[in-house]
């Protein structure tokens, strides 16, 4: 066969492929060239090094390489695409260093390239001060002095104009921060959270802000109206905040977070919510009316707390349309009437909490199609019925506490297969029957108590190894206590009393809190039976010492009369 005059089509394919790598190997090298600082901040970056080694030797920042740009938390770009143009340093990060030395700080301030600096977690005592006249702040974007324990006021930060992101939380700052923020028109962020700040909400930079984080602080007076124009993100909680909430808070478009937990907010929930809020928080406060139909708009809602105020009325059917509901906690109020069967849609649903309200009627049936359910807490209520049959098939379902209503029936056999399920609280309802077979994943409290439950202890509840606390007191049991339970090594206390158990106590360990009290027919129901014996000697030995007492007496009292009347004389 005739061969190509062109060669064959594998050796053009080898030229080629040598050449590709050769280029691609010239651009990798290219590529991992190291950067190299100016003479000037090559300079500021090695005396940094030498003062953090003397300040602070246990930081263990790896300085090691000749060259700053390599420095554990130091980046480093060319700010001029001119060939040869050095690199200047654009991001700096010494957290958790324990710099406490404001001599520091002059040193770094002549970084007047940075864009962001992180200094969270040291001890600068006077850092805003030195930070007031400091070169870093003409071009610096971020600044993290979060936990930097800095008692006193927040400083002058009037020439961080280019400032966006601020975090100056956890740093024991106190005073009024109204005035000190009003310079800086670039803020995205701000958080001050967990300080000892006071006065009016520092409201001058709202419209720019994204995120205001100013929670943990003594903060008063009203929410401004406005205050979330263009914010994302709002935490106001745990501040004396009073006053209503405004009426236009929760209607701002692309708000998705807003939390006033633990404040004295009072008056009713507005009734305007937008379809991109995510989590609202507004629990701990003094807040009444009704729950407006309104929350159904919230359509994007996976977090509503509004625990721990004085809210009346009924749960609104709107809120089925909530369908990402995953954490609903209307703990702690006055509200009253049925659950709505509407409840049952919400099928992201993890956490229900409505105890400590008013609430009646049945429980309804459609929580059993809750299949994400993990907490359910009915407690406290005026609940009447049944417990759903199918309630205990929820796969994940591992805390149910429903006591403290007017529940009735017998406790449903579906337990036994029920997965999860670590606690279970029944107590102080009207449940009758037999206790059932109880699924084996039961480990933190198994209260059965003040019902009118019969027949015997199971013997299974002894297969119980992680239970720590067992509740069966007042109720209608019968027979003796199952040996079984002996060997619960987790558990921590066993109420029985005021049933009609009968026999001997279990030998349970010392460190068991025992309580059978009330139980005529058993045997120490106070004590355990080792006790009992010991009791028992203790009587004897007393009967027997007094016995020999007796005797002694009597013949010391015998041969001295017969002194005295010569009955015995020689």
């Amino acid at each position: 066969m005739e061969k190509s005059r062109y060669g064959s089509c594998s050796s053009h394919h080898g030229l080629l492929l040598a050449l590709l790598f050769f280029l691609l190997f010239e651009m990798s090298m290219a590529r991992v060239q190291p950067l190299q600082l100016n003479k000037a901040q090559e300079s500021t970056m090695r005396n940094l090094s030498s003062m953090v080694s003397a300040m602070a030797p246990w930081s263990n920042w790896n300085t090691t390489d000749s060259n700053p740009c390599l420095w554990s938390g130091v980046t480093c770009s060319v700010p001029s695409k001119r060939p040869g143009s050095s690199a200047v340093v654009l991001h700096l990060s010494m957290s958790r260093f324990g710099l406490s030395n404001s001599t520091i700080l002059a040193c770094l301030c002549s970084l007047d390239t940075l864009e962001s600096l992180d200094l969270s977690q040291n001890r600068f005592t006077d850092l805003p001060r030195q930070f007031s006249s400091c070169p870093l702040g003409a071009r610096l974007r971020t600044l993290n002095l979060s936990y930097a324990q800095l008692p006193g006021p927040l400083g002058d930060f009037t020439r961080f104009r280019k400032l966006e992101v601020f975090d100056f939380s956890f740093s024991l700052l106190s005073g009024n921060v109204n005035k000190q923020l009003s310079s800086l028109p670039r803020l995205r962020s701000l958080n001050l959270s967990s300080n000892n700040l006071d006065g009016g909400l520092p409201t001058n930079m709202v419209h720019s802000l994204k995120e205001l984080v100013l929670s943990g602080n003594s903060f008063s007076g009203l929410i401004p109206s406005g205050i979330t124009m263009n914010t994302e993100m709002l935490d106001l909680s745990y501040n004396k905040l009073s006053g209503e909430i405004p009426s236009d808070l929760f209607l701002v478009a692309g708000l998705h977070t807003v939390d006033l937990t633990g404040n004295m907010l009072e008056g009713p929930i507005p009734r305007g919510f937008s379809r991109s809020l995510y989590r609202l928080c507004l629990g701990g406060n003094l807040l009444n009316g009704s729950i407006p139909g309104s929350i159904g708009d919230a359509s994007s809602l996976s977090y509503l707390e509004l625990d721990n105020n004085y809210l009346t009325g009924g749960i609104p059917r709107q809120v089925g349309r909530c369908s990402k509901l995953v954490l609903l906690d209307l703990a702690s109020n006055q509200l009253n009437g049925a659950v709505p069967t509407e409840i049952g849609k919400l099928d992201s649903l993890a956490v229900l909490k409505l105890q400590m309200n008013n609430f009646d009627g049945h429980i309804p049936s459609t929580l059993v199609d809750l299949v994400n359910l993990n907490v359910l807490n009915l407690s406290q209520n005026s609940f009447t019925g049944e417990i759903p049959q199918e309630i205990f098939q929820l796969p994940r379902l591992s805390n149910v506490n429903l006591q403290v209503n007017k529940i009735t029936g017998d406790i449903p056999t579906s337990i036994s297969s029920s997965q999860s399920l670590i606690e279970l609280n029944l107590g102080d309802n009207d449940l009758t029957g037999v206790i059932p077979t109880m699924p084996t994943s039961l480990s933190a409290i198994l209260n059965l108590s003040h019902n009118h439950l019969s027949g015997s202890i199971p013997s299974n509840i002894g297969v119980l190894k992680d239970l720590e606390i067992l509740d069966l007191s007042y109720n209608d049991l019968s027979g003796p206590i199952p040996s079984s339970l002996e060997g619960l090594q987790s558990l921590t206390q066993v109420v029985l009393s005021y049933n009609q158990l009968s026999g001997s106590l279990p030998a349970f360990r010392s460190s068991v809190a025992v309580d059978s009290t009330g139980n005529p027919d058993l045997l120490n129901n106070t004590a355990n039976a080792s006790d009992v014996m010991t009791r028992t000697e203790d009587h004897s030995s007393a009967i027997w010492v007094a016995a020999v007492s007796f005797v002694v007496g009597f013949v010391v009292s015998f041969y001295g009369d017969g002194i005295r009347n010569g009955w015995l004389a020689g």
